[in-house]
């Protein structure tokens, strides 16, 4: 999961030259602390060996851009435009003006390197490579100094081995030049992470999530966290190439969204402490470190969150003059509506068993109840269902009246007889239906003869 350096992303826009022909770096902080810890080594070796002067390094925040892959969003990040200062050495008098060096072929003109701090230029024209003014001979030396005397303003080209004796110095001074130095900046590059734009973030942030969902660095199932699929969209790796071109048809969209997002959470994060108020901190900072990309690729769900409480606040007001509470308490009420929530929650107490939590919207009324009937376990979210209960309370659940049902009983519609489907009076003996009046009074006789013993045929008795 290794990203490139971000000096190959912005090579060669990571060192250029200023309107003075200075060089100037963009480094990260780290590599900013890094290049001043090799410069101050650089200063302490010259102070040992009896040289003035010192380089010193001058740094601005400053911003770069790039573009992780032909045709995505630009990535902004922060670091410090870096150019070195200072005064030239000098030793005995006499200061270092440039360091001359010979190129192959005998008519080829002298390179001058130039220490930092040097406003001096000398006409390489004028300069012959391999030429020493201390000992009066020319060979082919690599490289010659010029210095130039600081009372008089005499310019002399003394050789690297002679400059000892010139200065009438036991050590042989080691004059580093502007690209010695940055050399040294170099070597000091690639080892700091990216300080990456708040607003860069958000929007690979949100295409990242838009495609892949969220995933928090602590998911128990190995699947990459969702800042890792940011940092890698952001670094220009190959696998950063592979997560773009899933992201490709959310970035435009994302773009658009995050400075929204940015506006809508600094607005709404309120809390003095903890997540509300690192997360704030970060978004109103605007830069964002390796340390705190998990947190600030977070914001994406905060604002989903927040964006869902508010469409819920909105849904909740145009609901509010339409719902109302129904029945009285003790009454019992049969209403029918659609599941919207069927939850197991568990006991009241210890040993009680698990019951089932449901909502029902009955359009004018919602009605909330908890059982532990079997029935409930059979319903799901989206259900029509039919159940009677008594009214335990009017509660009220964000805003939106509930009426609370004690003792549900589900209702199970069925199609019963009606009098077109009762057969006609059979006769006497056979199996028939009756039909009940309701206003009948009185005791009924039972239907058939009403005296069984008065229908039967006289006979004389035998024992008579």
């Amino acid at each position: 999961m290794s990203t490139p350096a971000l000096s190959e992303l912005l090579e060669p826009e990571h060192r250029v030259a200023d309107s003075a022909g200075s060089w100037v770096w963009f480094l990260t902080s780290d590599e900013l602390a890094a290049t001043r810890a090799r410069i101050a080594k650089v200063n302490a070796r010259a102070e040992r060996k009896g040289l003035t002067g010192r380089v010193d390094v001058a740094a601005v925040p400053a911003t770069r851009s790039y573009a992780p892959a032909p045709g995505a969003p630009q990535v902004t990040v922060h670091g410090f435009d870096v150019t070195l200062t200072g005064e030239p050495p000098s030793y005995a008098g006499w200061r270092f003006v440039a360091a001359v060096d010979r190129l192959p072929g005998e008519a080829a003109p002298p390179v001058l390197r130039y220490p930092p701090g040097s406003d001096e230029t000398v006409d390489n024209a004028s300069v012959q490579p391999g030429q020493c003014d201390h000992c009066h001979t020319v060979r082919p030396r690599l490289t010659t100094y010029l210095v130039r005397h600081e009372d008089t303003g005499e310019l002399k080209q003394i050789g690297r081995s002679c400059l000892p004796d010139f200065l009438g110095i036991t050590v042989r001074p080691v004059i580093l030049s502007a690209d010695d130095l940055a050399a040294e900046i170099e070597r000091s590059r690639g080892g700091g992470p990216t300080l990456w734009d708040i607003d860069s973030v958000l929007t690979y942030a949100y295409a990242v999530t838009a495609v892949y969902g969220w995933t928090p660095a602590s998911n128990p199932n190995g699947l990459t966290p969702t800042r890792e699929l940011v940092a890698l969209a952001m670094g220009g790796s190959r696998q950063g190439r592979e997560v773009l071109s899933e992201i490709t048809d959310q970035l435009a969209d994302a773009t658009q969204k995050a400075p929204q997002i940015r506006t809508d959470l600094l607005a709404s994060l309120t809390g003095a402490s903890g997540y509300e108020a690192n997360l704030a901190a970060v978004l109103a900072a605007g830069i964002v470190g390796r340390k705190q990309l998990g947190l600030a690729v977070s914001a994406i769900r905060a604002w989903q969150r927040l964006t869902q409480r508010q469409a819920d606040a909105e849904l909740r007001d145009q609901q509010r003059p339409t719902i109302t509470h129904v029945g009285t308490i003790g009454d019992k009420i049969t209403l029918t509506g659609t599941v919207t929530l069927a939850m197991a929650v568990a006991g009241y107490h210890y040993r009680s068993p698990d019951q089932m939590l449901l909502v029902i919207d009955c359009g004018s009324a919602v009605v909330k109840t908890t059982t532990s009937a079997r029935w409930a376990y059979d319903v799901e979210r989206g259900d029509h269902i039919t159940i009677t209960g008594t009214v335990k309370k009017h509660d009220d659940y964000r805003g939106i009246p509930q009426t609370v049902l004690s003792r549900p009983q589900r209702i199970t519609i069925s199609t019963l007889p009606t009098l077109a489907d009762v057969p006609a009076q059979s006769a006497p003996g056979e199996g028939s239906w009756e039909v009940v009046n309701a206003n009948e009074a009185g005791p009924r006789p039972f239907p058939g003869p009403s005296n069984a013993l008065a229908q039967a045929p006289q006979t004389p008795n035998p024992a008579v």
